[in-house]
C-alpha cells in the first residue's frame, strides 16, 4: 500500500524472455497484487516467470491463446484486476525500460485527487539516450493530433504506457471501446475525456538500450494513428459538440470543416486547370474566392480551438 492506498499493477508481455524474472523482483513490496499477461510470447516469458516465481503470492500469470496486441492484453489485465479491490491500478511494461520505484510519482497524482494519472518522458528531459530519432519526431507530431482527438490540450506524450487509474474510474469505462493495438494510450485518453476525467502528466525516466528490439512498425503505424485520431476527433466533437448540446463550437467546428474542404477541392481544382490545362493564371475572383474560404475555414478552427481547450476537464475546478 501507499498512503492506505492498495496497489495492483498490470504488466503487458511480449518478446521480453528471461527479462521478465529480474523486473518481476524488482517490484516494491508495496505493491499488493501483480498481474502478468502473456501475449502468446514466442519467447515463453509467461512460462519462464511461472518457473522461476513459484513462491510469489501476488503474482498472477495470464496466458493469451492467441495475441491480442498491446490494448487487448492490457485490457484483459485491467478486467482482471477489477475482479479484486486494490485502489489504483497501474500499468507497466515488462521490459525493463520503465522504473517500478517510480509508480509513486504516479500514484500521488493519484492520491490527490486526479482520474488518471500517465508519464511523460518529456516534462524534465531534454535529451534521452537511445532514443530512436524517428520516434522522437513522430511523438511530436502525434502529441499534437492526441490534443485535437482527446480534448486534453496540457497532457503530452500521449503513447506513453507507464500510467495509473483510479479504480472507480476504470469500472466506468467500456474496455469494449478501447483500441486493442498500440492506439490504446490515445484511445484511454478519449474515452477518459468523455467520463470529464481529470488528468495528470508526471515526469518519468524511460530506459532505452542499445539495439533493443522494437514491436512497434513505425511507417504502419504512423497511417493507423493518423486515421484513429481523426475518427476521435470526429466523434468527440459529434459528442460534445453536436448532438448533445450544439452551439457555438459546434458552429465553428461546422463552418471551419466545411470551408477547409470547399477550399481544398475548389481552390485544388482551380489550380490544377489553369497551371496544367490552361497553362495561364488563374481570374483573380478564382483566387480571391479560395482565399476569403481559407480565411474563415482557418479562423473558425482556430476559435474553435480556443473553446475546446477552455473545457478541458483539467481546467474544471
Amino acid at each position: 500500500m501507499i498512503e492506505n492506498k492498495s496497489i495492483c499493477i498490470v504488466v503487458p508481455v511480449y518478446n521480453v524472455g528471461n527479462k521478465i524474472v529480474d523486473f518481476i523482483s524488482s517490484i516494491p513490496d508495496y505493491v499488493d497484487k501483480i498481474i502478468v499477461i502473456d501475449d502468446k510470447c514466442p519467447l515463453k516469458s509467461g512460462l519462464i516467470l511461472k518457473k522461476n516465481t513459484p513462491e510469489n503470492k501476488k503474482l498472477n500469470i495470464l496466458f493469451n491463446e492467441n495475441n491480442l496486441g498491446v490494448g487487448g492484453t492490457v485490457k484483459r489485465g485491467y478486467n482482471e484486476a477489477l475482479k479484486s479491490n486494490e485502489d489504483i491500478i497501474i500499468k507497466i511494461d515488462g521490459d525493463g525500460q520503465m522504473d517500478p520505484d517510480q509508480i509513486p510519482i504516479l500514484t500521488k497524482s493519484i492520491i490527490n485527487g486526479y482520474d488518471y494519472s500517465k508519464g511523460n518522458r518529456f516534462l524534465n528531459n531534454t535529451y534521452i539516450k537511445n532514443y530512436p530519432l524517428e520516434r522522437f519526431y513522430g511523438n511530436k507530431f502525434l502529441s499534437l493530433f492526441s490534443k485535437l482527438s482527446t480534448g486534453y490540450w496540457d497532457i503530452f506524450d500521449p503513447i506513453n504506457g507507464f500510467t495509473a487509474i483510479k479504480r472507480e474510474k476504470l469500472n466506468n469505462i467500456n474496455l469494449d471501446d478501447i483500441d486493442n493495438g498500440y492506439f490504446f494510450e490515445t484511445d484511454m485518453l478519449f474515452n477518459l475525456y468523455l467520463l470529464k476525467s481529470k488528468i495528470k502528466d508526471v515526469p518519468v525516466k524511460i530506459k532505452y538500450f542499445k539495439n533493443h528490439r522494437q514491436n512497434l512498425s513505425i511507417f504502419r503505424e504512423s497511417f493507423n494513428f493518423f486515421f484513429k485520431n481523426l475518427h476521435r476527433l470526429l466523434k468527440r466533437v459529434k459528442i460534445s459538440y453536436l448532438s448533445n448540446n450544439f452551439g457555438l463550437p459546434g458552429l465553428l467546428f461546422s463552418i471551419g470543416s466545411i470551408s477547409l474542404i470547399f477550399t481544398l477541392f475548389y481552390g485544388g481544382f482551380n489550380w490544377f486547370y489553369y497551371s496544367f490545362i490552361k497553362e495561364t493564371f488563374a481570374p483573380n475572383g478564382v483566387i480571391t474566392f479560395s482565399a476569403i474560404s481559407l480565411i474563415v475555414g482557418l479562423f473558425s478552427m482556430f476559435m474553435f480551438m480556443i473553446i475546446d481547450n477552455n473545457n478541458n476537464p483539467n481546467l474544471k475546478k
